[in-house]
């Protein structure tokens, strides 16, 4: 409480996962005088309102310092109680109910906004944590990063009949305090632990938002002047007053364009110019996993003699796996020794090729690239991962902040458009926790830069994720919008798995021949300058880090930088002016 603002930490960690967890807010006697007043009282609602003093504890936490200090920056200052607190457990909750929240359709009275650094998220439940839950023990689930969802959420998730591995059952310890996006997927699942099921939830919503009716007596007048008797119920329905029992939720009209209508139901009518099509071949439920969670997983594409044939050709070609550097960065959780690749599959002597030339163009691979980013993508070459138990983990990169079109991951009109994917090739099993690819699900949304805790997984908050994978199974993820890495190999079966790397058809990540200005422009540049020259390239690969020639201006005069950055994966960017005295075009690489 002695910031200013919330850390950098949580900050990324709310942006992206959609929820925080404070940790220890309440003391032992705090938690001990609410839990004595639910059981001197016997109910789990009405806490504001019950006598004195069983009520103070409950009137207490609606303006706790910690509570007020955070929602000042999550919801915006000038938020307000939404509902009145209530006990979240089995004998208060449908705990077979679907999920609630979601993203898609935007409810404004909920959803999360954040522009040039302002954030609000129109409601959040404030989950206190009275008595232990254990993670796994039930209650209170929640689908982190749903609350920036595209996608309609798949009934099957919304019921868990088959979460596809989304839910989370937050573990809480008696005192701590969960702040969850109101647009967060939540719901309640049966209890399945011996001891007190006790989480009391507040919601808060912003100072404008419209929600819910209050439970006063004023909530029960008819707001409608006499006049309106005289006017149409469609005409007294546009003009109706929010925050009564009889205007909330509000009247809703229909209209074709040439008469209005009454909706008795209420439910809210949005029009869209939009419709599913049922002829896109595309897996709903793939498609939301995948612009939730910026990867995706599928199984048993490869059967057991393709994978005995290319486990095979590994094998046979051990003697030129070569040992690269130890990639973890400082990291302590990540470290050990250099990551051992075979590089050139494509090329291997027949027939050790063929096992990952069929990986080329194969329909189950080609058809999830077209709808992730469109065809034309092109396809690099083939490298086999063969880390060993001891090697080093990858430290966590790429992300959506900063900005890279070139490599980011953009939803519209109901299209992913997604300019870099990475596909890896399952040839043994990947064993959960025992190291291999790592992800933060959501992070090719976030609007806040990586932590260098996540980034190291020293400190990761529970964001980073190691998917479990069987041999056959094939991984999607986005290369450079997601946070990805690798955790350390501690498996005492070697890794293996092919990487192959795709780039859209709209922007150049490799350099190249055409990049060089006389190949793409022939004579037509002889006798340019060196800043004249600079325009002239082809496309080519920056990566961020200054890796190819810019102009600057100082002075009214304009120069070119050739200074190098980090990152660089093209040889093509020259070193220093390749323009001869006379004018005439020379290569510097």
């Amino acid at each position: 409480m002695d910031r200013e603002s919330m850390s950098h930490e949580e900050n990324y960690c709310f942006d992206v996962a959609g929820y925080l967890i404070v940790r220890g807010v309440l003391g032992r006697g705090e938690i001990a005088a609410l839990n004595s007043a639910i059981d001197a009282s016997g109910r789990s609602r009405g806490m504001l309102g019950w006598p004195y003093p069983h009520r103070e504890p409950f009137r207490d936490l609606l303006v706790h310092p910690h509570l007020v200090w955070y929602l000042n920056q999550i919801v915006g200052q000038g938020f307000r109680l939404e509902t009145e607190p209530e006990l979240l457990c089995d004998a208060t909750c449908d705990t077979g109910a679907p999920l609630e929240g979601g993203n898609e359709p935007r409810d404004p009275t909920r959803a999360y906004y954040y522009q040039n650094g302002r954030r609000f998220s129109e409601t959040v439940r404030a989950v206190w944590a009275l008595s232990d839950a254990d993670a796994g023990a039930g209650g209170f689930v929640i689908v982190p990063c749903s609350h920036k969802s595209n996608v309609e959420t798949p009934e099957d998730v919304l019921t868990c009949r088959d979460d596809m591995g989304l839910t989370l059952q937050p573990g809480l310890r008696a005192g701590d305090l969960i702040l969850v996006a109101g647009a967060l997927l939540q719901g309640m699942r049966p209890w399945k632990d011996d001891g007190p099921q006790r989480l009391l939830s507040y919601e808060f919503a912003g100072r404008g938002v419209i929600r819910s009716k209050g439970t006063g007596p004023g909530t029960d007048e008819d707001p409608t002047p006499e006049w309106m008797s005289a006017i149409t119920a469609e005409q007294r329905a546009s003009l109706y007053r929010p925050g009564y029992r009889s205007t909330t939720p509000p009247p809703t009209i229909h209209t074709d364009g040439a008469s209005v209508r009454l909706d008795e139901s209420r439910q809210v009518y949005h029009p869209s110019v939009y419709v599913r099509n049922p002829d896109s071949g595309i897996d709903e439920k793939e498609f939301y996993f995948w612009d939730l969670c910026g990867h995706l997983v599928l199984r048993n594409v490869m059967d057991d003699a393709w994978l005995e044939q290319a486990n095979e050709a590994v094998d046979r070609f051990e003697d030129r796996i070569e040992v690269g550097e130890e990639l973890a960065r400082g990291s302590k959780a990540l470290a050990g020794t250099g990551r051992p690749l075979l590089s050139g599959l494509l090329q291997l002597p027949e027939p050790w090729c063929d096992p990952f030339r069929r990986m080329i163009a194969h329909p189950v691979v080609e058809h999830r690239l077209n709808w992730m980013g469109a065809s034309g993508g092109r396809m690099g070459g083939a490298t086999a991962f063969c880390s060993v138990k001891g090697g080093s983990g990858h430290s966590l990169h790429d992300a959506n902040e900063p900005l890279n079109p070139g490599r980011g991951y953009i939803f519209q009109n109901g299209r992913s458009y997604c300019e870099a994917v990475t596909v890896s090739w399952q040839l043994r099993d990947v064993p959960e926790g025992l190291g291999g690819f790592a992800c933060v699900p959501g992070s090719h949304k976030a609007q806040y830069r990586m932590p260098p805790g996540v980034r190291s997984c020293d400190d990761h908050m529970g964001l980073v994720v190691q998917p479990e994978m069987k041999a056959g199974d094939v991984l999607f993820f986005m290369d450079g919008g997601q946070t990805h890495g690798a955790l350390a190999w501690k498996n005492e079966v070697a890794r293996r798995a092919v990487l192959i790397k795709y780039s859209s058809r709209n922007f150049n990540r490799s350099g190249g021949e055409m990049a060089h200005p006389e190949n793409r422009w022939g004579d037509l540049v002889d006798e340019m300058t060196d800043a004249q020259l600079a325009v002239m390239r082809g496309p080519d690969r920056d990566v961020f880090n200054q890796n190819v020639p810019r102009l600057e201006v100082s002075d009214g005069q304009v120069s070119v930088s050739y200074e190098r950055g980090g990152a660089l994966y093209s040889n093509e960017a020259p070193t220093g002016p390749v323009a001869s005295k006379g004018g005439s075009e020379s290569k510097g690489n």
